[in-house]
């Protein structure tokens, strides 16, 4: 036994006196048997130590001369716990129990007689602490939890569903409410049960029931699930709870002219009677697509029908034959019968026959021109709302040129009006009686017929105006034309200001290239040129105005022409009281230059003006007449929009102070050279026929008289009864009558 010698003796110190005098007086011996021991190791149990004799000897531990227990040696000669003993005879001294601290496990140790006591810490035991207490036994974990000792304690580790120390409590698994939209909970092992409120599904009703499946909308409805409930948001046309209800669409009929109606969903068909279609049978079909009238005829469509308005020179349901006198000599089907075989010399009477050189073909025979022009009769036409200026034009597209005439209804200063005039043509040189559209606040002084809406219907313009008031703009009316409805005639007219007094004149064209036709006008109070463009669907912008020296006199004529050859028309404007030609170049946009003057020679009062290639050159020459019909002025053209001054050539008449709109020009005889016709505007006048020399000259002939008076206004030429050769028309306001002189070749 090791024993820690300083420790040892530290204790014998306290006990050297009473173990010393205890030892010295008394042997450990015990003559009793009970204190005898045997040698176990040694002869066959001959006793070889006594306990207490002071000897130890084997088997003795320890032999201290007595029995006494505590003093070292117990009474059976053992060392008693927590001493030791040397030498021989034993001395015992009490060991310190407690160093090194024999109690474990955070056990306290106290010393003692017997050596120390250990007090263990909780959850141990045994002498030295040494033994860990199971906690676990018996095992304290309900519901099947195992155990799992601690010190002092124990862990239990609970079956899913149990919770607590020693799991003896039922997790509530309906504490967080998983029942979701208003499900009933109830508990389980580590689980629950939901109860559904209705409309719900799922293991925590979390499903809302699609009350959209099967689709309970009809009708393509859309179904909006709500709960155990659905809403149908119906397309339109239907009705009701599912859309179960089809509004009736034919209801009151949609399918116009005459179609039969067949019920949708919101919707409707029509099966359309013949000629019509579209969703509502409203449109009727276009027959005229693609355009069965042939050699340029206009279509007018009707009901599964179409008529055909032939070009002047066919006839026939398509337009597919030549009118009577003509002929499309050359075989191409689609350039018109260009062969008047009336007047010419190429196919005289029938294609192919030509005239020899030298003759012309009239009436459809080949002759010897007549050197001068042939002027016939004269037919007398009343006029009875006081003419003023003439216009020829097809307004019915009929083949047959009719006749318009602005008129002064009056030129008091107290009853202004103006009114326009129509004569339709029958293609013979006859009209029919007049229409009168009425109107204008003041006196009409001339027309133009234009398609100013393009609608491809020539329209009616005049220009209004009246010198004996100053301080009253004139205006230009327009009268658009009725068209397919009412082909020729006119609707009320729509007035527009010219931005001046005193208008008098007025001619048309697309000045600024915007396809739209625009009007000039001519101001003989205020010396201007009023341009009104052309808007949409007829109407007319403000007017621009444009001074120039002296246009003053009534008869003061403008002309829109292309005098320089770029293209875009120019304005020509005649001076009576200035004997002068006034040339504006347009400048491509519209605008003007300023005007150009050329005087005439010797007796000047130039008024009317007509154009065409006097000398033969090419080049456009500008005619003018002047002194009431005693002379006819020639302006020669250089080509790019300048003239020489006025050359006249004379007719014998008186010159008068007074003259009018009173010149035209043309190929009169067919001989190839310009002539021309002025008007005689004297009481009982008539025209002067003024053969063309082919070098500018001009030789008067014998005055035709129309046999009207007072006196002649204005004059035009056209081929009103379709010979080939152009007529004459003239108006006399003092005798309220409209003058047709046909051509007698």
């Amino acid at each position: 036994m090791s024993v820690n010698t300083s420790k040892v003796f530290r204790r014998l110190g306290r006990w050297t006196f009473v173990i010393g005098a205890f030892l010295g007086a008394t042997a450990c011996a015990d003559t009793s048997d009970s204190d005898q021991a045997t040698n176990v190791g040694g002869d066959g149990g001959a006793v070889t130590a006594v306990c207490g004799d002071g000897s130890r000897t084997a088997p003795e531990a320890c032999d201290d001369g007595n029995t006494t227990n505590g003093d070292g040696c117990s009474d059976h000669c053992t060392v008693e716990s927590g001493w030791v003993c040397t030498g021989q005879p034993s001395v015992c001294g009490f060991v310190e129990g407690c160093t090194p601290n024999p109690c474990q496990n955070g056990g306290t140790c106290d010393d003692d007689a017997n050596g120390h006591t250990c007090k263990c810490a909780p959850g141990f035991s045994g002498a030295n602490c040494e033994t860990n207490v199971d906690d676990c036994s018996p095992n304290p974990c309900q519901n099947g939890g195992p155990c799992t000792d601690g010190v002092n304690g124990h862990t239990c580790e609970c079956k899913p569903g149990f919770s607590d120390a020693n799991c003896q409590t039922n997790v509530d698994d309906c504490a967080s409410n998983p029942c979701q939209n208003g499900g009933t909970c109830t508990d389980g092992v580590n689980s629950h049960t939901c109860q559904c409120a209705e409309g719900f599904s799922g293991a925590n009703c979390e499903i809302n029931i699609d009350d959209c499946t099967p689709n309970p909308c009809q009708n393509g409805g859309t179904c909006i699930d709500g709960i155990k409930s659905h809403t149908c948001q119906c397309p339109a046309g239907t009705s009701g709870d599912n859309c179960e209800i089809n509004a009736d669409d034919c209801t009151p009929n949609p399918c116009q002219n005459g179609g039969t109606c067949t019920d949708g969903i919101n919707s409707h068909t029509c099966q359309c009677a013949a000629g019509f279609n579209g969703p509502n049978c409203d449109t009727n079909i276009d027959d005229c697509a693609p355009n069965p009238c042939q050699n340029g005829g206009s279509c007018i469509d009707g009901i599964n029908s179409y008529t055909c308005e032939c070009a002047p020179t066919y006839e026939g349901a398509q337009c597919a034959t030549c009118v009577a006198g003509r002929d499309n000599c050359n075989g191409l089907p689609n350039d018109g019968c260009e062969a008047i075989l009336a007047s010419d010399a190429n196919n005289c009477g029938a294609c192919g026959f030509a005239c020899t050189s030298g003759k012309i073909c009239s009436r459809g025979a080949c002759q010897v021109p007549p050197g001068g022009q042939q002027p016939g009769a004269p037919i007398s036409v009343p006029a009875t709302h006081n003419p003023l200026a003439p216009a020829v034009a097809d307004l019915d597209r009929d083949g047959k040129l009719d006749i318009l005439v602005a008129n002064a209804e009056s030129g008091s200063a107290m009853t202004p009006s103006g009114s326009l005039s129509v004569f339709k043509g029958n293609g013979d040189g006859t009209v029919q009686a007049e229409v009168n559209y009425p109107g204008s606040p003041l006196s009409s002084n001339a027309v133009v017929a234009v398609d100013v809406n393009g609608d491809g219907w020539l329209d009616a313009v005049t220009v209004d105006g009246q010198t004996n008031l100053p301080a009253t703009n004139g205006s230009i009316s327009v009268y658009l034309n009725l068209g397919k409805s009412a082909p020729g005639t006119f609707g009320s007219l729509t007035s527009y200001i010219t931005g001046a007094p005193g208008s008098v004149h007025l001619c048309t064209a697309d000045f600024n290239g915007d396809g739209r036709n625009d009007i000039a006008t001519t101001s003989v109070t205020t010396n201007q040129v009023s341009v009104l463009f052309g808007l949409a669907n007829g109407a007319f912008d403000a007017p621009v105005l444009t001074s120039i020296f002296a246009t003053g006199g009534v008869q003061s004529t403008i002309a829109c022409r292309d005098l320089n050859g770029d293209g875009h028309p120019d304005l020509a404007v005649t001076s009576p009281s200035s004997a002068r030609l006034s040339i504006l170049l347009n400048q491509g946009n519209g605008t003007f230059a300023a005007p150009v003057a050329y005087s005439n020679a010797l007796n000047g009062q130039t008024a009317g003006i007509a154009f065409g290639d006097a000398d033969g050159d090419g080049k456009v020459d500008v005619f003018a007449n002047g002194a009431a019909g005693a002379y006819l002025f020639f302006f020669k053209g250089n080509g790019d929009g300048t003239f020489a001054n006025g050359v006249q050539s004379a007719t014998g008449a008186s010159a008068v102070a007074n003259s009018a709109l009173g010149v035209v020009a043309g190929d009169f005889n067919g001989d190839g050279k310009l002539d021309a016709y002025i008007l005689h505007t004297v009481p009982n006048g008539g025209v002067f026929p003024m053969t063309g020399n082919g070098n500018g000259t001009f030789t008067a002939a014998a005055l035709v008289s129309t046999g009207v008076s007072p006196g002649l206004n204005a004059i035009i030429a056209a081929d009103v009864d379709d010979n080939g050769y152009k007529d004459l028309v003239v108006t006399n306001k003092g005798s309220g009558s409209l003058t047709i002189i046909p051509n007698a070749l």
